[in-house]
């Protein structure tokens, strides 16, 4: 292979694994979230198919970037209007210069389970 086609294969794989979700639902059920809190609770599997309860706060795997929700932490001190819905967080958050705008994140985005442990990714 020429270098070309390496640099090209190196920066297509190195594309995939950002851009690729945690999907913690794929393997967790009975998913619920604590009312008023950001604590989600859910029933994971393990690989040897334990199933485990497991619980995470949300607020540490989901943060806010100029009023968009991303996959860093910290986003219930910037926003309100919380909810969740299905694998999803919406809220209003403030964007830097006061404003709010609303943006929602597919919490599989952001949290894993590792062998029954909910963790962010």
């Amino acid at each position: 292979m020429a270098f070309r086609e390496v640099f090209f294969l190196c920066m297509l794989v190195s594309t995939l694994s950002i851009t690729q979700a945690c999907q913690f639902s794929r393997s967790c059920t009975d998913i619920t979230f604590d009312r008023n809190s950001t604590v989600m609770r859910a029933i994971c599997s393990t690989s040897n198919l334990e199933r485990r309860n497991a619980s995470i706060d949300v607020n540490n795997c989901v943060g806010s970037s100029n009023g968009v929700l991303d996959c860093s932490s910290n986003f219930a001190s910037r926003c309100i209007n919380i909810s969740f819905n299905g694998l999803n967080v919406a809220a209003r958050c403030n964007r830097g210069d006061g404003v709010l705008v609303s943006s929602s994140r597919n919490l599989d985005d952001c949290i894993q389970n590792v062998e029954g442990v909910l963790q962010c990714c």
